[in-house]
């Protein structure tokens, strides 16, 4: 009985075991008989495709720069429309030859697919634009040069410009288009100049423009006539034919805002976002110390001296100074380290919020500024980072600083430029003020 017992289990177990592998093996094939899905069959044409060896390191490289898989899956149709668009035009990805992205932004117009609804660039320039920067970034591959791409003697000007004078690119960049204007305008060979010919040039310009603009195209025409002298490719002295653009010096007033206000936009930024803790950094830097935007953007880990609270600022033609990194500023920089900061391997302190993650410009640190005013709800006479220079000066003239102290935390190079902040105190002003003869004082 009990032999007999056993033998009856292990045949109703083994009868079970067919049964569920008769099942399994029923399943299997009617997954195997289901239609593959569009995504696969998607992701076996691009593997298929000119783009196919380069697809998964194109996908880690996105990755790495903090994009999420949607985005990365619209990208790459820009990719793959720009490899298959290059095999047709009978181009190598290996190497791509100058002029190539215009051509290919111009077959994008040509179907409709440049821009989008509301006119920004469409998803296929833009899966376009990350792969040739990906390409770019391989070692062994030629990528496409700049759609503005400077001409020969506009780049031997900025290199000479940066060598001799130390000037940043982010000023090189605002004198390219001026400069190039001058070129267009007048003759691309700077022996045919004249001072008659360069005294038009700026005067036509000026009538048409605010004032602002134009002393940038008095001072960008102005070094590169320097530069083309120095380099013995015009005449001596037509800088001096360079018209200046009148202005009273002293005549304005500097745009601040007060302390209360200042504090408010502060208060304003103390969310727990990211990108709000980043901001917060940046605004603390702008308020406390002056910085320009350009000194927030290029700040760098080695800048930094944590032990003795300080850190270090290139301003203008490489002048460097060291400044005190206050306690709040500090504390409020290594909390955006800590919390927000992506997990970028570069030298600079502020990374975008979004993908592509690198480092911030100076317009994002404008943007920054410009959008915490609006949000505290501060009425300002000026919007952007440069107010808090501004008030951070005046500031501490109201606390007594000299003018003196004042120049030197906003490191100019002339107490002329300081001289400014000097008419801010109405008070001090309306007790050293003489009446009009014949009037009472005011």
């Amino acid at each position: 009985m009990k032999s007999g017992g056993c033998s009856g289990f292990f045949c109703r177990f083994s009868r079970h075991i067919t049964v569920v592998l008769e099942r399994l093996v029923s399943q299997r094939r009617t997954v195997c008989l289901r239609p593959i899905s569009r995504a696969r069959q998607r992701a076996r044409g691009y593997y298929a495709g000119p783009v196919g060896p380069y697809l998964d390191p194109f996908t880690d490289w996105l990755v790495k720069r903090g994009y999420c898989k949607d985005a990365i899956r619209h990208l790459l149709l820009g990719a793959v429309g720009f490899a298959n668009w290059m095999q047709v035009a009978g181009g190598d990805l290996t190497s791509l030859h100058e002029g190539v992205w215009n051509t290919f932004c111009d077959h994008l117009a040509k179907q409709g697919r440049l821009h989008g609804t509301k006119g920004q660039h469409s998803i296929y320039w833009r899966g376009a634009k990350q792969f040739t920067e990906f390409l770019r970034a391989q070692q062994g591959i030629v990528a496409t040069k700049a759609a503005l791409a400077p001409p020969e003697l506009v780049a031997a000007f900025e290199h000479w410009m940066q060598i001799h004078r130390g000037v940043k690119p982010s000023t090189l960049i605002t004198y390219r288009q001026h400069v190039m204007d001058l070129l267009s305008s007048l003759d691309p060979q700077p022996e045919q100049f004249n001072a008659t010919k360069l005294h038009g040039f700026i005067l036509t310009y000026a009538k048409r423009n605010g004032r602002a603009v134009a002393q940038t195209r008095v001072k960008a025409a102005r070094m590169f006539l320097r530069f083309l002298i120095a380099t013995e490719r015009c005449q001596p002295g037509l800088d001096a034919a360079i018209p200046t653009i009148a202005e009273w010096r002293l005549a304005s007033l500097p745009r601040y805002l007060p302390p209360a206000d200042v504090e408010r936009v502060l208060e304003a930024c103390n969310g727990a976002r990211p990108i709000d803790i980043r901001d917060k950094a940046i605004l603390l830097l702008l308020a406390r110390l002056g910085l320009r935007a350009s000194d927030v953007a290029s700040l760098k880990f080695d800048d930094i001296d944590w032990l003795h609270g300080t850190f270090t600022v290139i301003g203008k033609s490489r002048h460097e100074a060291k400044l005190p990194l206050p306690q709040d500023v500090g504390d409020a920089i290594l909390n955006y380290l800590r919390q927000a900061r992506p997990s970028v391997n570069d030298v600079y302190v502020f990374i975008t919020a979004v993908a592509p993650w690198e480092p911030i410009t100076r317009n994002v640190v404008k943007h920054v500024a410009t959008r915490a005013i609006r949000r505290a709800g501060v009425e300002a006479l000026s919007f952007g980072s440069h107010i808090f220079r501004h008030s951070a000066a005046t500031g501490l003239l109201r606390q007594g600083a000299s003018l003196q102290v004042i120049g030197e935390v906003l490191r100019h190079r002339s107490i002329d430029t300081t001289a400014l902040y000097a008419k801010v105190d109405i008070g001090l002003l309306q007790q050293v003020i003489r009446p009009w003869p014949g009037a009472t004082s005011c």
